[in-house]
């Protein structure tokens, strides 16, 4: 059955103070604007849930550390988020659909959280053939005006169909890999190309898609997780349990180089890394490190200060979660 996506707010009840906080994160996060106040300002983090949570960080007056702040989500089993321009979210649920959300304007408009709407992405190819379900981690290209998804059965291992949708246009466009993927989130290099993780018999190893042409060249081999910056030239990779998180430039890891801007070792008590994040210009790492427990923790490295940790929060009562950055 597939999932409503109705808007889980009403635009009727307000929050001043809600607004006012996340203006107050929003001066901070300008892509032009300089460093933020607090380098974790304008994370955000999706944990899972009966139902889903997402909430935004935002910088306070006198305060070291940031503040949570609670969003609406498009539906209960949201499993993915991704920032686009004007902050823009996108987001993919575990039932396969896909939702865009009202801008959080990164200008510093004010924008009222209580009534945060979302809305299922519609968008037709040029056969006039509709999105295929089910799609999933859907992530915002370098423009922030058009994302990739993956369709198909991820944990089955059948063959997978890359979406390219430009929601403003509903327009779709996609492209047959003929292969299986590892449930990892397209990372994009540059305006074109893409890089996913394709599961072979001799263990995962990237591909890079031209998005331009279709064309499918093989990439490094040997990484789990990927994410890059939202401008694409940085990325981060880790290789799976026990491995650390690895810095490049992209074109670094395009050659595959042997090259690193630095590197963030799994933390005592935590067994891997699930979810990744650089912010736009890759200056900024989100982590979420999953315990020995099974309780996850996200940490934010600042790559400014030697990819220092400058904050760390456990995440009690959940087993998943994912980290985004808003642009």
């Amino acid at each position: 059955m597939r999932i409503s996506l109705a808007p889980l707010a009403s635009r009727s009840g307000r929050r001043p103070a809600a607004a006012l906080a996340l203006l107050l994160l929003l001066s901070g996060c300008t892509a032009d604007a300089g460093a933020p106040t607090q380098p974790a300002e304008g994370l955000l983090v999706l944990t899972g849930g009966d139902p889903a949570s997402l909430v935004v960080l935002a910088g306070k007056k006198g305060n070291d550390q940031p503040i949570s702040i609670g969003l609406p989500l498009a539906a209960g089993d949201t499993a993915s988020i991704s920032a686009g321009a004007g902050g823009v979210i996108v987001g993919s649920t575990a039932g396969g659909d896909l939702a865009t959300s009202d801008p959080i304007d990164p200008q510093g408009s004010a924008v009222d959280i209580a009534g945060l709407a979302w809305r299922r992405v519609e968008a037709k190819a040029e056969g006039g053939g509709p999105i295929p379900a089910p799609a999933h981690l859907a992530t915002w290209d370098p423009t922030g005006r058009r994302f990739a998804a993956l369709a198909g059965d991820l944990s089955g291992g059948g063959d997978i169909t890359l979406l390219l949708v430009v929601p403003g246009d509903g327009k779709l466009s996609t492209i047959a890999l003929k292969r299986g993927l590892l449930a990892v989130p397209p990372a994009w290099i540059d305006a074109n190309r893409l890089a996913l993780v394709a599961a072979t018999a001799a263990g995962p190893a990237a591909i890079v898609v031209d998005t331009s042409n279709g064309k499918v060249t093989k990439g490094p081999a040997g990484d789990q997780l990927l994410a890059t910056s939202a401008d694409g030239s940085v990325i981060a990779t880790s290789a799976g349990a026990g491995s650390p998180i690895v810095l490049r430039s992209s074109k670094g890891w395009l050659a595959d180089d042997g090259t690193s801007v630095g590197s963030v070792d799994v933390p005592d008590g935590f067994t891997e890394a699930i979810s990744v994040a650089l912010d736009g210009k890759g200056e900024r790492l989100a982590i979420v490190w999953l315990g020995a427990d099974g309780t996850p923790r996200y940490d934010v490295h600042d790559g400014r200060d030697g990819w220092r940790r400058v904050l760390s929060q456990p995440l009690n009562g959940t087993s998943v979660a994912s980290v985004a950055w808003l642009r």
